[in-house]
């Protein structure tokens, strides 16, 4: 395992060719370090689910909440999302789903406006407490579950689909700051990354050869993404000399001496014809 000072510096890497926010900048050495440990600890973490419960308890302890919530909601029949992990795990009552999908498009934080938002979102960016109060979401949905400050980071998804997590908190716990907005902000291509690599595995075709380790094959499906080993090196925390490393046993197994031909393999494709 490579020490926390190294995951801070394959980082700073990553950053230096990103534009960053004021939020980023001002985050403390121990908040990047602490980040970097919760990429580390979630990359290659199994589950049926595309952020299983262990990786949202995670992201709860790295950003203190009453409740954290990943959903996925299809924006054309949003009464219920299609995914739904919660830490920790409530009831919430029938009337109280159902007014929100009833008063959705009135709320500032709602997936209808802001399912292209890059940022984290703050609920008290968008309207103030005084105004929160008067709103009938609030009323019937925050307010009944104890919801005082909300903050709200989305993820890249496809048209009519919505990717979010959800932080909550109580009036007492006080509101979300630019701590919280930073390390979501540095987070967000890592959570990004994680949920495309769910989809390809669930999707992709079995590659014909065999041998390959379970990083191997990991490194095989961003390879054919399209990942330079830089940006591979950089979701997976390891050093650009390992991914070479691991691209040369690739090469070797499957029988094949170009990253395009590896991909091709694992993506089944043969001579440009489909395998069947």
């Amino acid at each position: 395992m490579e020490s926390a000072a190294g995951f801070v510096n394959g980082v700073d890497e990553v950053l230096r060719d990103e534009p960053c926010t004021s939020s980023v900048k001002h985050l403390r050495r121990r908040d990047l370090e602490s980040a970097l440990e919760f990429v580390h600890a979630t990359a290659s973490m199994p589950g049926a689910e595309p952020f299983p419960e262990p990786v949202v308890e995670l992201l709860a302890r790295l950003l203190p909440a009453e409740s954290v919530v990943y959903y996925e909601w299809d924006l054309r029949a949003r009464r219920r999302p299609i995914v739904a992990v919660e830490v920790p795990e409530a009831f919430t009552p029938a009337d109280a789903a159902e007014a929100a999908y009833h008063y959705c498009s009135a709320y500032p934080l709602s997936v209808l406006r802001l399912a292209a938002a890059r940022r984290p979102c703050v609920l008290s960016d968008f309207v103030s407490g005084r105004a929160l109060h008067r709103l009938d979401y609030y009323h019937t949905v925050l307010r009944p579950m104890g919801i005082e400050h909300q903050l709200r980071l989305w993820l890249p998804a496809p048209p009519a689909l919505a990717r979010v997590f959800c932080f909550n908190r109580r009036s007492g716990d006080g509101d979300f700051g630019d701590r919280e907005r930073g390390l979501l902000e540095l987070l967000r291509p890592f959570l990004g990354a994680m949920r495309e690599r769910f989809e390809i595995r669930e999707a992709r075709p079995q590659c014909e050869a065999s041998g390959l380790t379970q990083r191997e094959a990991e490194i095989l499906e961003w390879v054919a993404c399209g990942k330079t080993n830089r940006e591979i090196g950089a979701l997976l925390v390891v050093t650009t000399h390992t991914v070479r490393k691991h691209l040369e046993n690739i090469y070797a197994k499957l029988g094949v001496h170009t990253r395009t031909a590896a991909a091709a393999r694992f993506l089944g494709v043969v001579d440009g014809e489909a395998k069947v």
